[in-house]
């Protein structure tokens, strides 16, 4: 048990601390982490979803309770984000929308895809690429689209483009590589087809640069954020780190998920929140301050949870 902890958890803290380390001693900056990020969500961990969905069986793919899982995790601790933001603290449409994304975009591909690796193996990739699917389809385009009802709203608009925003949210989601190339990956596995073995050699490549990378510029994203409690942080880690894995519990309940790939979304559940989270709220100007906070106490947490989780699914 201690060595599948150590296993799954040393290397994703040993890397994160070489990325602070990096800061800290001056080699590298903290806005360098905005290449490494780029590097990771346009090529490395795309190639890697897309690997990962063409080496997995269909059969594991048509696991509807597995997906329904992971939506009903991950998108119910969206919408109750969203509504304490907007009828607890009172937050104003933009504001709530950003404090929905930090407490329930979990950090898949910086934080989760190593752990996951290294308890399941390359299965372990698939609630990595079943849950950036949710996340890439429903999440971030339904975060676009309230962003921009919002500036709607300030600007004196109606409601009647909604669905303009909306299609041209859903279009911007489509055609990113982390979407589409997992898709292709799944479609590759449904026809049965057998990549050459160069491509896959191509592919791999890029693809294990996924991992080590994203956990690199995370460290570099921490280093210098100021550590501060307040109600709104302190009720986003609640949301993050507690009630979004009893979410993925209760769903495993529901749909009747067991052995691994209950373990897995679990697991996923856990996993705090997602760097990209406040790279939106720095874009759209809105939430920074609590965002980079709630994600340095939630990582922080994160690793403490996720070590008891794994000695209690490992038992």
């Amino acid at each position: 048990m201690v060595e599948t902890i150590l296993n799954g958890l040393l290397p994703v803290a040993f890397v994160i601390f070489l990325g602070w380390l990096s800061c800290r001693i001056g080699l590298l900056k903290h806005d360098d982490a905005g290449v490494l990020a780029a590097l990771v969500i346009r090529f490395a961990l795309p190639f890697a979803l897309f690997e990962g969905a063409s080496r997995t069986s269909p059969d594991k793919l048509t696991n509807l309770g597995f997906g329904a899982c992971l939506t009903f995790g991950l998108m119910g601790g969206y919408v109750i984000a969203l509504l304490i933001g907007r009828y607890v603290f009172k937050h104003d449409l933009r504001t709530a929308t950003m404090q929905a994304l930090v407490c329930a975009f979990p950090d898949m591909a910086y934080f989760g895809a190593p752990i996951l690796a290294a308890m399941f193996g390359p299965e372990g990739f698939l609630a990595v690429l079943v849950g950036n699917l949710v996340t890439s389809i429903f999440m971030l385009p339904l975060t676009i689209m309230l962003v921009r009802i919002s500036d709607k709203q300030e600007a004196g608009h109606g409601w009647s483009d909604t669905l303009h925003v909306l299609w041209h949210a859903i279009v911007g989601a489509v055609i990113n590589p982390i979407v589409w190339l997992p898709i292709l990956g799944v479609a590759i596995s449904f026809a049965h087809i057998t990549l050459p073995g160069p491509v896959v050699g191509s592919v791999d490549m890029i693809a294990k640069a996924a991992g080590g990378t994203s956990l690199f510029a995370l460290g570099l994203m921490l280093y210098g954020e100021k550590f501060r409690i307040n109600a709104n942080v302190l009720t986003n880690v609640g949301i993050k780190n507690f009630l979004q894995p009893a979410l993925m519990l209760l769903g495993v309940v529901m749909f009747g998920l067991t052995g691994a790939p209950a373990h897995q979304v679990i697991i996923t559940g856990a996993v705090p929140t997602a760097t990209a989270a406040s790279m939106f709220a720095l874009r759209y100007k809105t939430y920074t301050a609590d965002a980079t906070a709630t994600i340095l106490l939630s990582t922080l947490l994160g690793i403490a949870i996720e070590a008891v989780l794994i000695a209690l699914l490992s038992s």
